[in-house]
């Protein structure tokens, strides 16, 4: 009696997203052409603007008033050197993760890399924002293995928040960082693994990833 093969393909759609950068309340006027743009203007009687290589330093003379002033709802910040404006970038290697097809002896997995820029002095938080679409059953012992029907997510690189395999779901915090980073690198590795007893099907999810600022 012939058997016949099971076959279960997944396919991963990862979507970036890149969530509010700001501080509470903090709000400015830029004026902008096509040619330039001032974020902001202020009185003061002189300054200096010097970069090298490996540092930046703006520096101001008699700015006034200056100074921080914060509550549980509000920051207010006055002076030269609080005009400037925070970003935060993400950028991810591939949009697109096919695990390919399952099998029963092994476990598919396929990857892709978030990278974060930001300048925010608290840093950043990494996570899945949104996740939609049929998918296997979520992994809940902290590894995906052969043989076991499962799916999940692991994640490398200096700025993680855990090393085991765990379940793709909303608002998973993937890493972090409590200060800027000039560039940080996630690796996310998605993995799948089915039974003996799986039947034949085609998986596919959209995840949105979120990069925010810490406050």
């Amino acid at each position: 009696m012939k058997s016949s093969s099971k076959i279960i393909r997944a396919t991963l759609i990862v979507m970036a997203a890149i969530g509010p950068l700001f501080y509470p309340l903090i709000s400015y006027s830029a004026m902008s052409s096509t040619n330039f743009r001032i974020d902001a203007d202020s009185f003061d009687v002189g300054g200096i603007h010097s970069s090298s290589s490996a540092f930046t330093l703006d520096d101001s003379i008699s700015g006034s008033p200056f100074g921080t002033v914060t509550s549980t709802s509000f920051e207010l910040r006055g002076g030269f050197q609080s005009m400037s404006g925070n970003t935060l970038s993400l950028s991810i290697s591939n949009s697109s993760v096919a695990l390919g097809t399952l099998s029963a002896s092994a476990v598919a997995s396929g990857s892709t890399v978030a990278t974060v820029v930001t300048d925010a002095d608290t840093g950043y938080t990494l996570s899945v924002g949104s996740v939609s679409g049929a998918g296997l059953t979520g992994v809940s012992d902290g590894t995906v293995t052969a043989g076991a029907q499962e799916y999940g997510v692991a994640v490398a690189g200096g700025d993680r928040l855990f090393s085991n395999d765990r379940a793709v779901a909303a608002s998973l915090a993937l890493a972090a960082s409590n200060v800027a980073v000039a560039s940080s690198a996630t690796t996310l590795t998605f993995k799948a693994a089915i039974s003996t007893a799986s039947t034949a099907a085609t998986y596919n999810q959209t995840i949105t990833l979120t990069a925010s600022a810490n406050f």
